[in-house]
Parts: structure tokens; sequence; C-alpha cells
């Protein structure tokens, strides 16, 4: 294990590489490439410094950077650090305009880094927003990227000290608006040393990312940590990796990279352009470690993935599923190199918070978890129950962490660190999991888990089951929760990337209504066509922003409480569209008309008295819908608690005649009552 504890702030670090023969490339496309010395870069920080100064900008200010070129971002990076100003990067591209200006305004006037184009853009959103003032003062302090102060005279350079501010991460806001971590040198210095030791990283080694520097996986774990380190690394910019993902293999064969990063959608981008005939000669021998992090990892992913890339040489064991967060200066747990791809299939109905976890054996249809390992160094790590007490092995918790790598706290937010961070020092990462066999395993978000009929449920489990039954692809589907009137549960709401007409997705609504109720047991009350799927940009899904604009009406939506045989007369795209108050008319009136038909279908029945108290059941429990002698249950999305209850119900009128999985093999009132039918007739 290598000590990096003689560096106390990434000003010396730098400093101290200045001589290094050892640099980083920033790759913009197949054949443009600029490769730059560590001791350059300390030139070019140096020179943007002595432009900043220019500008008024002194030790404890702040600075956006709003740059999408990745050689300028670490250049204004490190002209920060240097000065003592705070850097603050902000994502760029369509859509995070309003990030920008959230961001700006809890900052209280900052500097921003940005190039004319962009700046541009920003104005058009400001004017169309209402935020010219706003505006303005962005602009009188912007420092634009094509502009460098001559060196006449020289930067004024501060003494950082390990505990001052390097820079502040703001979260993703994929659950929320997002929040500034506050991370010091001290925190930052730690945890690249703690990655390096975990993977074991030399300086033969060599790192290729094209995460964005706006993340932690890419600013901290694919430069600062190779910088520590003493090795070359390159970087590839995300708008490249998007748009031609098979860059990335290219570059990793012709740089004889080590060691690649990427959550989930970059291993499935790559893979959907992926053709290997056409790269019969591509070589990935030289990949040790894929890391895997910054989303929920898919256990079927990751093994598509390395059966794809195994005929090109890569080692079948390269991947190497992390955990970390901004708020841990990154890396929070490592697997072992010598176990690191580990998973456990799991009971979905047994993962709520203080829960025992229930295994299934091979080729259980459960829900599949892959280990994430133990914690780095500095690393301490917890599983807490709701009321903050220490969880034992194997029981679903609430991750809590401390240590040297953990930030102190939010930028300007006291009541959320009180929340969040307690008397000890123990951060609640706002994450779930638990340990098994000292291994940490990751079950989800808490404020992802929805809380419908009667259970919790992990949005990316639904999503994955639905990718695993072949009906939408992985990407293309988001499942969130709008919050129900009587805030005593949460509507299931499930987006899938659709841009024909609405009634075309009725049919695959259907389905997702049906296999999310029959092997999930919840019932989905929406299933919303979007054009896109927003995501930040690691690619994690921006829930709340979905449901928000689905709220305000943006998108269309199939509602599934409507019986098929009405929705099929009606419309599915009428019903979509029309206000609530036309529409639960339209319930009401067809409802009515259903149960006229339901009078007229039961008398013919074998049995009218069965299938009638079998009716009387079914709608005396089943909410917002009419069920019929014909209607199969699970196509009008009952739930598995509503199920258990109608059986309930069946057990108390005719006592140990059905079993509740006969319900899924008579999955209609008028089958259902012929088989109970012909159990009365046996029995008497």
């Amino acid at each position: 294990m290598t000590d990096h504890s003689h560096f106390h702030t990434l000003v010396e670090l730098l400093q101290a590489r200045a001589n290094s023969e050892h640099s980083i490339t920033f790759i913009y496309a197949a054949d443009s490439r600029q490769s730059v010395s560590f001791g350059e870069m300390l030139q070019r920080a140096r020179h943007r410094l002595a432009h900043f100064q220019s500008k008024g900008a002194i030790a404890g200010s702040y600075l956006l950077i709003h740059s999408g070129d990745n050689a300028l971002f670490i250049e204004a990076f490190w002209a920060c650090l240097l000065g003592g100003i705070v850097a603050v990067p902000v994502v760029t591209g369509n859509h995070h305009e309003h990030r920008l200006f959230h961001i700006a305004q809890k900052l209280n006037l900052p500097f921003l880094f940005i190039d004319e184009s962009t700046l541009a853009k920003i104005k058009r959103f400001s004017a169309q927003s209402g935020l010219q003032e706003e505006y303005s003062a962005l602009l009188a302090r912007a420092c634009f990227t094509d502009t460098v102060a001559s060196l006449e005279s020289e930067p004024v350079l501060v003494d950082s000290a390990p505990d001052d501010v390097a820079f502040i991460q703001f979260s993703s806001g994929s659950t929320r608006e997002p929040q500034g971590v506050v991370l010091s040198h001290r925190n930052l210095l730690c945890n690249a040393g703690a990655i390096i030791n975990g993977c074991e990283m030399s300086t033969d080694d060599r790192l290729l990312s094209w995460m964005p520097l706006t993340h932690d996986m890419g600013l901290i774990g694919f430069h600062l940590t190779p910088l520590l380190c003493n090795t070359s690394h390159s970087l590839i910019s995300t708008d490249v990796f998007v748009r031609r993902p098979g860059i990335w293999l290219n570059e990793a064969q012709e740089m004889q990279a080590s060691i690649l990063c990427s959550p989930n959608f970059g291993y499935q981008h790559v893979l959907k352009s992926f053709n290997p005939e056409k790269q019969p000669r591509l070589d990935l021998t030289s990949v040790r470690l894929l890391f895997n992090g910054a989303e929920p990892i898919s256990v079927s992913l990751c093994q598509e993935f390395m059966r794809a890339m195994s005929p090109f040489g890569l080692d079948a064991d390269a991947m190497i599923p992390v955990y970390g967060l901004a708020e841990a200066s990154l890396a929070v747990t490592f697997p072992s190199l010598q176990k690191r791809f580990s998973t456990l299939t799991l009971d979905r109905s047994c993962l709520a918070l203080g829960e025992t976890v229930k295994q299934l054996g091979v080729g259980g249809d459960g829900v599949q978890f892959v280990s994430v390992g133990e914690p780095v160094t500095h690393v301490q790590l917890l599983i807490k129950d709701g009321y903050g007490v220490h969880c034992k092995d194997n029981v679903t918790g609430r991750i809590c962490i401390k240590g040297a790598n953990v930030t102190r706290g939010y930028f300007n937010e006291p009541e959320l660190n009180a929340q969040l961070i307690d008397k000890e020092g123990w951060l609640n990462t706002g994450d779930l999991g638990f340990i098994h066999d000292k291994q940490l395993y990751i079950t989800g978000r808490v404020k992802d888990i929805i809380f419908v009929n009667g259970m919790n449920v992990y949005p990316h489990d639904l999503e994955e089951l639905l990718v695993q039954r072949g009906l939408v692809e992985r990407g293309k589907v988001a499942v969130a929760s709008q919050a129900a009137t009587d805030q005593a549960s949460e509507r299931l709401l499930v987006f899938v990337v659709h841009r024909t007409e609405i009634v075309e997705l009725a049919s695959l609504a259907r389905d997702i209504a049906k296999t999310l109720t029959k092997e999930a047991g919840v019932s989905v009350h929406s299933v919303i066509a979007v054009p896109r799927i927003a995501k930040t940009s690691s690619g994690k899904v921006r829930r709340f922003h979905l449901v928000s604009e689905f709220v305000q009406g943006s998108y269309p939506g199939i509602i599934q409480t409507l019986p098929a045989d009405v929705s099929a007369e009606w419309g599915h795209g009428a019903v979509s569209n029309l206000g609530s108050n036309t529409r639960r008319q339209l319930g009401a009136d067809a409802n009515k008309a259903l149960s006229e038909r339901v009078e007229a279908a039961g008398s013919d029945a074998k049995n009218p008295s069965i299938s009638h108290q079998l009716l009387a059941i079914c709608n005396l429990q089943v909410e917002g819908v009419h069920v019929g002698l014909n209607d199969n249950l699970f196509d009008l999305g009952i739930s598995s608690l509503t199920l258990a209850q109608i059986h309930a119900s069946i057990e108390d009128t005719w006592p140990e005649q059905v079993d509740i999985t006969d319900l899924f093999d008579y999955p209609t009132v008028a089958d259902l009552s012929a088989y109970i039918n012909t159990k009365v007739e046996i029995a008497s």
C-alpha cells in the first residue's frame, strides 16, 4: 500500500509533478488530439489565473466552470486552485441552463468561465425565463475561454491549507435540485490515495475516460487520481463518445489503456452500435480494470458487455463494480481484485428498510444485486435502520459513512447538514443497502423508493424487469411516482420513449401493466409517452423532472385504471387528453354501461350465484375499475396486495377451495367461477 500523505494540498501535488514525463491527452476525434505535460498544464493554469485575477477574482471567490472543452476545463480548474478561488464545475449542454442559474443564485455573484457561443444560449434562455437581471450579473463577471491575460505581472499564488475548500461539486439533481458538496484538499488527496491502493494503480497504468469532468468519476477518478499516481491519462470529450461510442474502445487499443470506467449508460451505448465484423482487429488485452458505478449496476448488462468483448481479449474478470458518491470525494467501497464480480438473487418483496433479505436459489426469479466490495482506506461504513440503530448483516438499511475523505457538508445548507450528518460525524448517504459476507450490496436510493399497494419498490428493479421481458429497451424506460391525493400511497408512472401516435402505445401499455402486476405485485397508474428520458450528464434518470413535466401536462399518458373494453371503445388517446372532470364523468358513464353488461353476462353463467358473488368481491376490493365477467384481473393492473385481499374474501366464502395461485390459472371471474363450481360440486 503506497503512502501519498506527503502532499498536503493539490497545489503542492501539481507543482511536484511539473517535471514529470507523464501527460494528459485530450481526445476530440479519432484524428484530433492534444497531449499536454503536467508541467505545461501548470504554466497554462498560471496564465489563466492571471486572466481571472484581472477580472477581479480573488482568494475565496467562486468561479463557475461552464466549458465542455476538457483541456480548457482542466486549465481553469487548476487556475482556481493556484489562486485560492473556489472552482464550481457546472455541466454544459441543452436543458442545463436552469441549473446554471440555480447554482449562481446560491453562490451569490460568482465569476463565470465560458465561451461566447454558450453565453449566447444562456442569454436567450434568460430572456425566455425572465432572468435578464441574473444574466447581466453573470455577464459582468464572465471570463471568456478565448481570452488569456498576458503575464506582464505574475499571478498571485495562494498558500492553501489542507482543510481549505478545493472545489464544490454540485449533485446531479436526479432526485432534487442540485446541492453543493464542499470538498477540501485533504478530502480529495485522501480519497485519491485510497483509490490508488484499492485498484493497485501504478505508474505503468494508463487511464482512459469519457466521463464528463463535471462528474466526480471524471474529475477525481480519472484526472486527480492518476496525477497523484504520476501516470498518463487520456480524456475523451463526452459529446464525441455520445456521437461515436466506438472511439472509446479504439482509443483503449491505441494507447494500450489498462483502466477504463463507465456507468451502465456507457456500456449499453457501446453495445448498441458495436459490430464485431467491422472491428476484427480490436485488441483489448491491455485492459485490466473496468470500473462500473454512478448508477444502479445492471448485472445482466455487465455480463452482456463482457461476453461481447471476450473475443477481443478483454479479461473475463475485468469488470469491477464500485460504490461512491461526491460526498465521499468519490470512492466508498471497492471489491477485492481477487473476487471482483459476485452477485446475489433476492426476493424483491423482502427489501424494505429494516427487513432481512431473502436469498433465492439458482434460477430463482428475483432481483439480482452485485457486490460493490468493502470500504476503501480511511472510510468507515455502517448500515442503520430508520431510528439510527446499527443493522445486523443481511438487513437493509441506510448507508452511512465517515472518514477523512468525507465532506464537511453541503454549501450554505445548515438544515440539510443537520439532517444528514449526525453529531458523531456519520453522513447519511441517502442510499440503501445491506452487508452480506462483509460485502456491501446497494439496493437503491431512499428518495427513489416508491410506496405503492402497501409495498416498497425500487424503480430500477421494475425497469430492469421490463427490459428482461423484452418489452422496452434499456435506457428508454423510467419508473417514477406521483403522490396520490390521500398521501397514503403513490401512483406508479411508467415513462416510455414513444414518438408515434399515443394510441399506438396502448398495447404496450397493457403488457407493461400486466407484467409489473404479475411479476412485481404492483399496479401501474399511467404509461406515459415521452420523446426522451431525461438524464443527468452521467446517465442517471432525472425522475423528479419527468414527473414534474407530466404533472404540468407536457406528456400524454394512458391511464391504466379503465377496463380494456372501455379503453378500446372510447380510444386511449381520447381518454389520456381529457380534463380531469371530463375523465371522471367518462369513467362513471363507462362503468355504468359496463355494469349492465356484467349483469347480462352473469345471467348466462353456469352458476350465476358464484359468478355474482365473485364479481361483488372483486369490485369491492378493486378501486377505480368495474370488473367484468371476462376481464383478466392482471390486465386491469391488480396489485399483489389487492389480489391477496380478493383471495381472503374468497376464502371466507368458500373455505379451502381456492389457493391464491389458482387466481393466476383462472384470471377471469368466468374462469374462476367455473373452477369453484367444480370444486363445490366435488365437495358436495
